[in-house]
């Protein structure tokens, strides 16, 4: 058993392909034996933004009276981090500036701690019931605010209209930082059959933004790499979210330790006067997947 100590700052980082390459100083080498591996403890920092710039940055919708004269308020997020509270103040702040009140009606959005639910807010400002409508446009922001697009308060007559988020709203980013490796398959499944199965360890993001995860991988359990891999000299990882999107960590460096295992490769003998044909065929099976 031996272990394997990774800092980010020593990788070369493509901005295409989003991998961090470690180059090894010591190859790992089979030696005609199965190599296993394990992510053994990481410390990585919380510093990705939960607004990414043309990933989920944008929200609008429209406000429309009963003459059929519109307001369209459209704004795009700056790429950083936001509380509720913060992006209410930048939400509304937007309006103002493109114009709170029109038509005679004041619009606004609001935050409600208990529900975890945006609202957008109209305001007749005479006494005519003149607010016929709101809907929100086609938004990049549907989790961070909880609204969907083109979802609509429905056509009315009043004085006040609310139309409030049907979803609570995520700032989070993600639950978890999964490690993905490109050096090898390991043949670990996941719910998206557009991602490979190439997936080393999924990290729980259990801490606020600005704190550091440290992880330590309490199983046994090792993740056999391909029998056909003998030696091994690069890694090329990289760390995506829930959504299998890339986590980018502002520059700062990740840490992680790998534990390195190796085990004598299975043998099948085939003894005719005690194993049936059918066991022989499939321990040979099994040992053929094994090396794919």
């Amino acid at each position: 058993m031996e272990y394997i100590y990774l800092n980010s700052v020593n990788s070369t980082f493509s901005d295409i392909t989003k991998y961090h390459t470690f180059f090894l100083t010591k190859p790992i080498i089979a030696h005609d034996r199965k190599i296993n591996i394990k992510l053994q403890d990481a410390e990585i920092p919380i510093s990705y933004y939960n607004i990414i710039s043309g990933y989920n940055d944008t929200f609008s919708f429209t406000v429309t009276d009963i003459n059929n004269l519109t307001q369209t308020y459209a704004m795009t997020f700056p790429q950083k981090n936001y509380t509720s509270k913060q992006l209410v103040t930048y939400i509304n702040s937007a309006i103002t500036s493109i114009g709170d009140t029109a038509n005679h009606i004041t619009t606004s959005v609001s935050f409600d701690d208990q529900s975890l639910k945006f609202s957008i807010n109209c305001v007749s400002q005479n006494s005519h019931s003149n607010i016929k409508s709101i809907v929100v446009g086609d938004i990049l922001g549907e989790r961070i605010t909880g609204f969907t697009s083109g979802l609509s308060s429905g056509e009315t007559a009043v004085n006040t209209l609310t139309l409030t988020a049907p979803n609570a709203s995520n700032l989070n980013r993600t639950k978890n930082i999964y490690f993905f490796v490109k050096s090898f398959n390991t043949n670990n499944s996941n719910s998206d059959l557009n991602e490979g199965n190439d997936i080393l360890a999924k990290v729980q993001a259990g801490v606020r933004f600005n704190d550091i995860i440290s992880y330590q991988n309490s199983s046994d359990l090792f993740i056999n790499i391909p029998e056909h891999i003998s030696y091994i000299d690069r890694l090329e990882l990289k760390l995506l979210d829930d959504d299998f999107e890339f986590l980018d960590f502002n520059r700062l460096n990740f840490c992680l330790s790998l534990c390195i295992q190796y085990t004598d490769k299975q043998n099948v003998v085939f003894e005719t006067d005690e194993r049936t044909q059918d066991t022989q065929l499939l321990l040979l099976e099994e040992q053929l997947c094994e090396n794919i």
